[in-house]
C-alpha cells in the first residue's frame, strides 16, 4: 500500500501546537500545495512558517521564525516524525494499489 500525509488545518495545527504557542486558530493561514503543507502565523514581534511535508522519506516538521525590526537571522528547527505516530493522529492516508485487472478496466 502507498502512504501518503494528511493534513487538515485543525490537524496540522495540533501537530505544531507540541512546539510553538499558537494564537487561536482563524488568525492562521493553512496552504495545501499536492502533498505539502504550510501553517502561517504572527504574533507581536515574529512571523512564523510551518512547514509539513516528506523529506529523503521521512515526514518532517520545519518551523522558521522571522523577527520584525531586528537584526537576529531568522530560526529554523526540523523535527523528523515516524508514520506510525503521525499513523495514531490520523495524518498518514494509506492509498491501495489497484489491482492488474482494475487498471486494465480504467484504461478501457
Amino acid at each position: 500500500m502507498k502512504q501518503m500525509l494528511r493534513a487538515t488545518k485543525t490537524s496540522l495545527y495540533r501537530l505544531v501546537s507540541e512546539h510553538e504557542t499558537l494564537p487561536i486558530m482563524k488568525r492562521t493561514r493553512f496552504i495545501k500545495h499536492r502533498r505539502s503543507f504550510w501553517l502561517r502565523w504572527h504574533d507581536d514581534d515574529a512571523d512564523y512558517e510551518a512547514f509539513f511535508s516528506v523529506c529523503a522519506g521521512s515526514p518532517m516538521l520545519a518551523i522558521k521564525r522571522r523577527k520584525f525590526d531586528s537584526d537576529d537571522p531568522s530560526t529554523r528547527y526540523v523535527t523528523r516524525y515516524t508514520t506510525d505516530y503521525l499513523r495514531s493522529l490520523g495524518m498518514i492516508e494509506e492509498i491501495p494499489k489497484p489491482s492488474i485487472s482494475q487498471a486494465v478496466q480504467a484504461n478501457n
